[in-house]
């Protein structure tokens, strides 16, 4: 199944680009770059000068898709394991 941004949540989010437009922490907003690792909680998002971890919840991110499309999601919506968040929708 494609990624859309209707199922982007039920999706690996490993190597999607991504930013975060808003955040409970304004030193994260604007942060830009390629999803390398995801746990529970967090967000590892390479970017130039290293990679910085994004907490999940409270946080908006948009993602842009394989297609290039770009969306954005509530980081809330991707709180939980990254392997119990993809397996929860099949």
């Amino acid at each position: 199944m494609p990624i859309t941004g209707q199922n982007v949540s039920r999706h690996e989010l490993i190597g999607l680009e991504a930013r975060v437009t808003n955040s409970s922490d304004p030193t994260l907003i604007g942060i830009h770059g390629t999803i390398v690792n995801e746990t529970r909680n967090l967000l590892v998002i390479e970017q130039t000068g290293g990679a910085k971890m994004v907490p999940k919840a409270n946080s908006t991110l948009m993602l842009t898709l394989p297609t290039g499309k770009e969306v954005e999601i509530n980081g809330d919506k991707l709180v939980g394991r990254p392997e119990e968040r993809v397996k929860r929708w099949r």
